[in-house]
């Protein structure tokens, strides 16, 4: 624009604009604007992201069953008695006597 220098990537006016003295006049004149480049301020918010980690855990458990086979070996006492007889014959035998009332075995005695 007429007029205008750059300074700093700014424009500046040059000329002087405001009440101008007239002389015998008492009039404003207003000049027109000069833009300036934005003030900028920053507004900063913050959000909370909630991730959730599912790390699983897992117990096992594990029965262990033992089979002791103990062997045992009672001991009982048994008692046979064994029986032997002996027939042994003395003499020779002799057949009952007619007229003898005894109970004899047969055998003499």
């Amino acid at each position: 624009m007429k007029g205008e220098t750059r300074m700093f990537g700014r424009r500046h006016h040059q000329h002087h604009c405001g009440p101008i003295q007239v002389p015998g006049c008492n009039k404003v004149q207003v000049c027109p604007p000069v833009c300036h480049q934005p003030i900028q301020f920053v507004k900063e918010n913050c959000y909370t992201h909630i991730v959730p980690h599912v790390h699983p855990v897992q117990t096992l458990e594990v029965n262990k069953h033992v089979y002791q086979h103990q062997h045992h070996f009672p001991h009982s006492f048994q008692s046979a008695n064994s029986v032997h007889s002996q027939s042994n014959q003395f003499g020779t035998p002799t057949p009952p006597r007619p007229g003898c009332s005894g109970s004899g075995s047969g055998y003499g005695f």
